[in-house]
């Protein structure tokens, strides 16, 4: 009887508590004041059951606090009281809270954090709403998108040849079918290094691989079925490339339908192609194959997809070419609609960003209707954003990401608020010598001019025919100059020279002016590299009916040695200041033995902007300057080397 007592008074003091949260999170602005992000935000919805929490006070303020000097107090409505850990991210400018136990679904949780070393600042009180979808039922949910995804790569596989090869092999991938053609007799223009991609295929029956194979002056090898490197995936992989710090990742997805199990995690290989760490999202979100990118100081930026039950009955009449048929005919118009997540984590592993399209786009958005409509009265799948790329803008280090089914390449601070958009129906940015505008695109990339490529799927690009405009699809690598100030994208190179690719894709620029194309869902030819002056010098072909996701060629070859992953016992990296710099650093080091140290400035790409090589002819603390008055405002990490041996700090230079 008190236990009922109990739950009652609950209940009817948690509006009250509800009210006064949000009262005095409106009007505690002076503690507000003391924060630059939140996550999650008052008055959020969807909230993950499984939600870690970040907060991240302004610079000055954290300077003067220690992690011990913050606390949360989260309750809710359904699940009652939630302690948990609060930590500190490892820049010392995150703090993050994990509840001990999960949240109830559907249900308003009230959180005051407070800073219990300052009697003068109030704590502050906000309120959240979770999902109503279970852990089961999200990975049903990404286990069928997985799937109609796969039937609409198989349809436009199938499309595009006349008909299928009958397949030597069953099992695994048939090799023999991969060729490589070099189109000049010259190999001098070839960048040098080997060709990564990561073929899957449905029919006749499932398989998925990864390959490194020779390039264009070993192709009689590859020919003859023999690659540098290629393993099995069980259950589907992708996106096999090399990362800044020289090891490789790829995707490996983990399903049981019948279970409602859908995970996925991407898997960290060392030269020796084994497996040294893996990377999961954190907070309740699942890692999804498009994009995965490892910084200079070992964080990670993952990217999900987030599946939530909408009602999408509001929007019947918004879609432009009438209602939803599909939907006019249910009583029930609440549909599985996925938004896209972008997380960061610390090289600890700890959540300290995230950023949700529910929070930032509308679901009409989405450039087209059959991104909204449901295809048939049984399919209630909506995916109205489908990120395909997240990475950190070497120029200012804030995020640049890709939304296929909204036509559009978003610059994102750090904050989480937009900076620029650039395409699709939210569009600030005038084209300048390009009436077609990039459609479907994929792999948006800051190269070293600054300028940014990408994999322009054109599959929304129009033609005027006989006075009317008609949706004639064509596929391009096309690089912009973007004005961000006043906000022009100039096309100042393209290709044109491709078949048509409906999805997937990458464009790689190197060095020396050549560009690799991986086309994506194309197969023969799968890959083209081509000079400055648009000569074709390599294609590859794989076989028809498995396409890989992106196709790239890096200077890497598996050893038989590893070497080792952190710091060695017998050196360390002590310290960088000034940190922030102006005008130069002060790198300090200290070591065991006599050796050759060298310190490489590199930016947030990897490209090296300054060397320095100090001999050391005893044990101690070094030191050596670094100059660094004509370098851009942006982060950098500086890396010391000795021995194969390698050690990483971040340095911000500000103006």
């Amino acid at each position: 009887m008190k236990f009922r007592y109990i739950v009652i008074f609950f209940a009817l003091l948690f509006p009250v508590l509800s009210a006064q949260a949000q009262n005095a999170f409106q009007s505690s602005g002076a503690a507000k004041s003391l924060i630059e992000y939140q996550w999650p935000r008052n008055g959020d919805i969807y909230v993950p059951q499984k939600a870690t929490f970040i907060v991240r006070p302004l610079k000055a303020f954290m300077n003067s606090h220690s992690t011990k000097d913050f606390a949360f107090t989260v309750l809710g409505q359904s699940s009652g009281n939630h302690p948990g850990k609060v930590s500190g991210s490892t820049d010392n400018q995150t703090i993050i809270f994990e509840p001990d136990q999960p949240f109830a679904l559907n249900e308003n949780v009230i959180v005051t954090f407070q800073i219990t070393s300052s009697e003068n600042i109030a704590p502050i009180f906000y309120s959240f709403h979770t999902t109503e979808i279970s852990e089961q039922q999200r990975g049903l949910a990404l286990f069928a998108l997985q799937q109609k995804e796969q039937k609409e790569n198989d349809a436009a596989l199938q499309a595009l040849t006349a008909s299928l090869p009958t397949y030597n092999d069953t099992i695994s991938f048939n090799p023999a079918i991969v060729t490589i053609d070099t189109l000049t007799d010259t190999l001098a223009t070839l960048r040098e290094g080997n060709l990564f991609f990561s073929p899957t295929a449905q029919m006749p029956s499932p398989y998925s691989f990864l390959a490194i194979a020779a390039d264009t002056a070993s192709k009689a090898l590859l020919n003859n079925n023999s690659f540098i490197f290629e393993r099995n995936i069980p259950n589907g992989t992708g996106n096999f490339r090399m990362q800044p710090d020289g090891t490789l990742t790829y995707f490996h997805q983990f399903f049981s339908p019948t279970g409602g199990i859908f995970d996925g995690q991407i898997e960290q290989l060392d030269q020796k192609m084994r497996i040294i760490d893996t990377f999961q999202c954190k907070g309740g979100y699942t890692a999804d194959l498009h994009d995965f990118n490892l910084l200079f100081n070992n964080r990670a930026i993952l990217v999900a997809y987030d599946p939530q039950k909408v009602n999408m009955k509001k929007y019947l009449d918004t879609v432009e070419n009438g209602k939803y048929s599909s939907l006019a005919q249910r009583a029930d118009t609440s549909e599985t609609v996925f938004g896209a997540i972008i997380q960061e984590l610390d090289e600890n592993k700890q959540q300290v960003f995230l950023w949700r399209s529910w929070d930032h786009f509308q679901i009409v958005d989405a450039q087209r209707d059959i991104h909204l409509v449901p295809s048939n009265a049984q399919d209630t799948l909506i995916d109205y954003m489908h990120i395909n790329t997240a990475i950190r803008d070497p120029k200012d280090a804030n995020f640049i990401a890709s939304f296929r089914h909204c036509d559009e390449v978003s610059k994102i601070d750090s904050n989480g608020n937009f900076v620029w958009r650039w395409g699709g129906k939210n569009n600030q940015f005038t084209f300048l010598g390009d009436t077609l505008k990039f459609s479907h695109q994929h792999d948006p990339e800051r190269i070293a001019n600054g300028n940014i490529t990408l994999f322009d799927n054109g599959n929304l690009h129009t033609k005027i025919i006989a006075d009317t405009v008609a949706t004639v699809p064509s596929t391009r690598a096309i690089e912009y100059a973007l004005d961000e100030v006043n906000h022009t994208a100039t096309a100042v190179w393209q290709y044109n020279n491709l078949p048509y690719s409906p999805a997937a894709g990458n464009v790689q620029r190197f060095d020396d002016g050549n560009t690799l194309i991986g086309l994506g869902i194309i197969t023969q030819p799968s890959a083209v590299e081509i000079t400055p002056d648009k000569s074709r010098i390599f294609q590859m072909s794989i076989q028809t009916g498995a396409f890989s996701y992106r196709t790239y060629r890096f200077p890497f070859t598996p050893v038989s040695s590893v070497r080792q992953i952190g710091p060695a016992s017998s050196f360390s990296l002590v310290s960088i200041y000034p940190n922030p710099a102006l005008n130069s650093a002060t790198i300090a080091f200290s070591v065991a033995e006599p050796g050759l140290m060298q310190i490489d400035l590199l930016d947030i790409l990897g490209h090296m902007v300054r060397n320095i090589k100090e001999k050391v002819t005893g044990a101690g603390t070094f030191t050596a300057d670094l100059d660094v008055h004509d370098l851009p405002t942006g982060t950098y990490y500086c890396k010391l080397s000795e021995n194969g041996n390698v050690m990483m700090k971040m340095l911000v230079v500000q103006k």
